[in-house]
């Protein structure tokens, strides 16, 4: 329920637990306006379309107020906040309950971007990493309150794929993030390090069956499709090895594995976890989000992740090759900026990472491919998640098909299968 001094609207309005209510957000405020605050009217909505979210909730605040001192200038203020799923027998939170969510958030958001972009400022880059962070809890129920990107003239994209020059400002604020924290694991700093803890090397992964059958649907795929079933050999053979590996990758640094480049990767760089801002319709400012599964270990964890779930079909098959020297340029560009003094990884280096880590690259694509198309087509996360048959119906497309018959020929010939 929500407190009776509040108004809401949306279906979240039925389950939203009490505490979520004015004098939880007039603390806030108390807060950052460094005086008390009066709030005539609270409205609380979805934060987010329902189709969009699995791991959390969300929602958004609007808030008509005043400070005590001067209560006939009203002001206005929108915060988003982020909780766990507090309802009983909640699924998600069952599922999730070995992940570090909000711990990994609030580090990155009070600690790790904050050092990031001083960095970067000392030396005149004014690059926008993160929203800004207002409030957190991390006894239960968890929960983040950030500003309000879209009171800020910012917008998701919504079931479409991202634009190149999107997707490129994307990779280059990646490139700036992975750029400061290789420096910074380079100089000593041992607490980025730390982070350790995606959704696949953690979580139960017979709880998720989208993460422990992406081969077996694959399969099932291709059997289907006669011109296809030439793969079939290879993903069967693959099945034998995959997951262990992608373990081992996920692993490496904690094990003692380390690869030649290590930084600290984002964890879910897809689609959904930008925002945009644009002025006359040219595109001004884009935001990263969801800071809460970022893992210390090679930058081509972050880089596959965005061959599958970032980049459109046509980037995926024409554009890899230029966006992975764009990342690099401005990774090296980085470096060089704040005058970091040791050894620069070069592209060749690079790809060498992105050959190393070729298994999670063909894990990826046979379990979360179908939540890239997912994403543009609009369908719901919990469904695609929980249920094989849904993930079917996916495959069962035909521009899903097509971009097979033209990537698994290029997986094949890269070497992705063998072991």
């Amino acid at each position: 329920m929500v407190n009776a001094g509040s108004e809401s609207c949306g279906e979240n309005a039925l389950i939203t637990p009490e505490w979520i209510n004015e004098e939880f957000f007039k603390r806030i405020l108390d807060k950052d306006e460094s005086e008390s605050v009066k709030i005539y009217k609270l409205l609380l909505s979805s934060g987010t379309a329902k189709t969009d979210n699995y791991a959390t909730v969300l929602y958004r605040a609007k808030i008509k107020y005043a400070l005590c001192s001067q209560l006939t200038q009203e002001k206005f203020r929108s915060f988003v906040m982020k909780t766990e799923h507090f309802e009983p027998n909640c699924l998600q939170k069952d599922k999730l309950s070995e992940m570090t969510l909000f711990e990994t958030e609030v580090r990155m958001y009070t600690s790790v971007l904050p050092t990031i972009e001083a960095k970067l400022r000392e030396f005149g880059d004014q690059t926008l990493l993160a929203p800004k962070i207002f409030h957190y809890s991390l006894e239960a129920p968890r929960n983040i309150v950030f500003e309000d990107l879209v009171a800020e003239g910012y917008s998701l994209i919504n079931n479409r794929s991202g634009s190149l020059d999107e997707i490129k400002l994307a990779i280059k604020k990646l490139a700036k993030i992975h750029a400061i924290s290789f420096q910074m694991a380079q100089m000593g700093n041992r607490d980025i390090t730390t982070f350790n803890k995606t959704y696949v090397n953690t979580v139960n992964v017979d709880d998720f069956t989208i993460l422990r059958d992406g081969v077996k649907l694959m399969k099932e795929v291709i059997s289907d499709q006669p011109d296809l079933q030439k793969y079939l050999p290879h993903f069967e053979a693959a099945e034998k090895f995959l997951f262990p590996k992608v373990l081992d990758l996920l692993n490496a640094y904690k094990n003692g594995k380390r690869s030649g480049v290590q930084v600290l990767n984002h964890g879910d760089f897809h689609g959904k976890n930008l925002m945009v801002k644009y002025v006359d319709n040219e595109l001004k400012e884009l935001m990263l989000l969801d800071y809460q599964t970022c893992i210390f270990g090679s930058p081509a964890i972050d880089l596959h992740y965005a061959f599958t779930m970032m980049f459109s079909p046509s980037m995926r098959l024409e554009k890899m090759d230029e966006l992975l020297y764009y990342y690099t340029k401005h990774f090296q560009d980085t470096l060089h900026c704040v005058q970091y003094q040791g050894h620069i990884p070069t592209i060749k280096e690079i790809r060498a990472e992105m050959c190393n880590y070729r298994h999670w690259g063909l894990y990826l694509i046979c379990t979360l491919l179908c939540l890239n198309y997912a994403f543009m087509d609009g369908f719901d996360m919990n469904e695609i998640v929980e249920s094989e048959t849904a993930r079917l119906s996916l495959f069962a497309k035909t521009k899903i098909l097509d971009e097979l018959r033209l990537l698994l020929p290029r997986l094949l010939y890269f070497g992705y299968f063998e072991e």
